[in-house]
């Protein structure tokens, strides 16, 4: 092993010298000497000590002697810069007085072998010194690697700091500065050993019970057990009490206690992993390309939405689902309902991040290409709640189609970091600027209701969160562009799309693709509709068809031989359209809605619910009115009056004397009506003729006659 200048060694078993560690000063090879020099802590003055050249090298071979390493002070560790001007005129003086002699070669060979050197102290007659102080200058310079910084000043170490005074009579820190003449402040009192102690056994039992507590709310509890017969007797007295103020009590609780101690034991578990304790690594720690990690949130929007049948009645705040791709921060997928935060819920959103952007932006009246947004595949791995997908549906659907599923620990906000921020990015450039929002704080009494400036539909707020997506899906993010060179490579901006996009095209990414009808197939219940005379059925009110050709052959026998039931998969996001299984031993077959049920084209199922709600609530309301009541009351006057007139009539014995000549009645009635019509026929031609004519002899007098021109007779 080479042995170098100024190298620090652990020697152990080594004759003549003890343990520790030492500095290589100098090497005589030609002589197979080595100067040494001792790096204990020691406060009187040392001397290099000369040991042979073999013997150290044996000892390394045998390890009893390995290299090592010494820490320089602090204060050592600055550029000159930075280096005050009066510390390095102390340095500069203090090395002329031995600048002579460590620039002599043997100047350290005659120290270490010499009994009594002469060489220092002659050189301290010339210089006018001492002996002593040249030897401090040169242990300074030998111990810090005779380096002429070596020898600057340790005032940082002045005055011992951290290390605890004892306290005098006088009171400490600065006194309260009054600037009203004639009044003054109490002396006050130092914190003495009995204080400190009664300060951590105050801290002890209110501060540190994993609950917030303001620091000034702990002293006046400690005031009022331990220092209560000073209080007391101070108050009787007419002085101020002789207590620790609280600044004292606040700087000495930072003395007696580890900052890391007390702010982890004065808060829960809970709050101090997700809001205080330091962080480990960083999002993409365990996700390496696109696809690799999928988070998967919902968070109830601070906006209020209308009916879109009724915009004068509110249904309440939806539920909105985000799936984001961990690496790129691409948001893959959303939701919007007004379904609680449910796996039903939740399997419509994954429904969406498998599928098609381009159709799904079309629905809301937005025209995409399928690069814009091209999110349609299924990841390794999805990071989604508890509460959801724990459960036997999202194990037998979810599983097997996406393969792993990670379940982040409950209120550990912080492990979905990145769906959680876009959250909140959401509601600063969007919701908190929507009519209706409630702005994430809670209402106030006497503050306006935030539901009566509701106007927005689940439909167009769903539209705008989309556009929003778009948007943030392309803006630029500084914490991508350190985590691929893919992007500088392409000349491409830090943005979730280019991220996506330029390792997609590169091949790597941990994407699948799936049929659509497939994701649905897996993800979504299977619901039972009917085969009618009328078409598959929903509901009352929902009719789908499809284009097979034997599907009006259906239609006739279930009209003649009952309707049969049949599997269906139903988005709860559009109503326009359903998957059914028309045969038993076949896939599902997309239907949409007929034309009879085109008021539900396009409507969530909230909006289904609701036209529900409201048939429910009309057919259960009284069908009498003002009109149906005058009615009733007039048809029984009539009838009253009726049988009072059949009352006034001489009564008849037989049944054949009232219907006797019926025909010969019932034919004399209707021809004295045709008479009757008759007469009012003719009267009202007369007056139709009489009007035509005094409109025509009107028109005759309005015609003027022009004059014809002679005819020659003899023509």
């Amino acid at each position: 092993m080479q042995v170098e200048i100024n190298g620090v060694w652990d020697v152990n078993n080594f004759d003549g010298l003890s343990n520790g560690l030492y500095r290589l000063l100098a090497s005589y090879k030609e002589d197979g000497l080595l100067i040494l020099f001792d790096l204990a802590e020691n406060l009187s003055l040392q001397k290099p000590v000369a040991v042979s050249l073999e013997e150290f090298l044996d000892g390394i071979e045998r390890k009893d002697i390995k290299p090592s390493s010494f820490t320089l002070p602090f204060y050592l560790l600055s550029s000159e810069g930075d280096i005050p001007s009066e510390h390095i005129k102390r340095r500069d003086d203090q090395f002329e007085l031995i600048e002579e002699l460590v620039n002599e070669p043997y100047f350290l060979f005659e120290v270490a072998v010499s009994q009594r050197c002469k060489i220092i102290p002659a050189h301290a007659r010339r210089k006018g010194t001492y002996v002593q102080k040249l030897y401090r200058i040169l242990n300074q310079y030998w111990r810090y690697g005779q380096d002429v910084n070596g020898l600057l000043p340790a005032y940082k170490n002045s005055g011992g700091p951290g290390e605890p005074r004892l306290a005098g009579l006088k009171k400490r820190g600065a006194p309260i500065q009054l600037s009203t003449p004639g009044m003054s402040a109490a002396s006050g009192k130092n914190a003495s050993e009995e204080d400190k102690k009664k300060f951590l056994k105050a801290i002890k039992k209110y501060a540190l019970k994993g609950r917030s507590m303001a620091i000034s709310h702990v002293y006046n509890k400690m005031l009022n057990e331990f220092y209560a017969n000073e209080i007391l007797q101070a108050e009787k007295d007419a002085r101020s009490p002789l207590v620790p103020s609280l600044r004292s009590f606040r700087y000495w609780v930072k003395k007696l206690i580890p900052q890391s101690e007390f702010i982890k034991k004065s808060t829960s578990s809970g709050d101090f992993d997700r809001n205080k304790r330091g962080l480990r690594g960083s999002t993409i720690d365990h996700a390496e390309v696109p696809g690799s990690y999928f988070e998967l949130d919902a968070t109830v929007l601070d906006v209020h939405i209308v009916s879109e049948f009724n915009r004068n009645h509110v249904i309440g705040r939806p539920t909105l689902y985000y799936v984001i791709d961990k690496v790129s921060r691409m948001i893959v997928g959303l939701h919007v309902s007004m379904e609680y935060a449910s796996w039903r819920a939740g399997r419509q959103v994954l429904v969406n991040s498998f599928s098609s952007k381009k159709d799904f932006c079309a629905r809301y009246g937005i025209d995409i290409k399928e690069e814009d947004w091209p999110c349609r595949h299924i990841p390794q791995r999805l990071l989604c709640d508890r509460g959801e997908f724990i459960c036997k549906d999202a194990e037998e659907r979810a599983v097997p189609l996406i393969g792993h599923l990670s379940f982040a620990p409950p209120y550990r906000a912080e492990k979905k970091g990145v769906v959680e921020h876009r959250f909140h990015i959401l509601n600063e450039s969007l919701i908190h600027e929507l009519m209706g929002t409630t702005r994430g704080i809670k209402y106030i009494r006497g503050d306006k209701d935030p539901r009566m400036d509701a106007a927005l539909t689940l439909k167009e707020v769903t539209q705008m969160i989309i556009e929003d997506v778009l948007i943030q899906n392309s803006k630029t993010l500084d914490a991508l562009a350190a985590q691929t060179t893919l992007l500088i490579e392409s000349q491409l901006r830090p943005t979730p799309l280019n991220y996506w996009n330029v390792h997609f095209k590169k091949h790597l990414h941990s994407l699948n693709k799936a049929n659509e009808a497939e994701i649905r197939a897996r993800l979504l219940p299977v619901e039972y509709v009917s085969m009618t005379s009328k078409g598959i059925r929903l509901n009352d009110d929902m009719y789908y068809e499809c284009d097979r050709p034997e599907f009006e052959d259906w239609k006739t026998i279930a009209r003649n031989y009952g309707r049969s039931k049949m599997e269906a998969l139903i988005d709860s996001d559009n109503s326009s359209f359903i998957f059914v299984r028309l045969q038993p031993l076949e896939g599902f077959t997309r239907c949409r809605l007929m034309q009879r049920s085109s008021i539900f084209e396009e409507r969530h199922k909230a909006d289904i619910l609701y036209f529900k709600d409201w048939k429910k609530l009309e057919g259960v309301r009284p069908q009498v009115s003002t009109r149906t009541v005058e009615a009733h009351a007039r048809r029984k006057s009539i009838v009253e009056a009726a049988k009072q007139e059949v009352q006034e009539l001489p009564k008849l014995s037989k049944k054949s004397d009232k219907i006797k000549g019926m025909k010969d009645r019932r034919r004399e009635y209707v021809s004295n009506a045709r008479v009757e019509e008759k007469i009012d026929y003719d009267d009202y031609v007369t007056s139709a003729d009489n009007s035509v004519s005094r409109i025509s002899e009107e028109r005759k007098e309005k015609v003027i006659s022009i004059l014809k021109r002679k005819k020659d007779s003899d023509k």
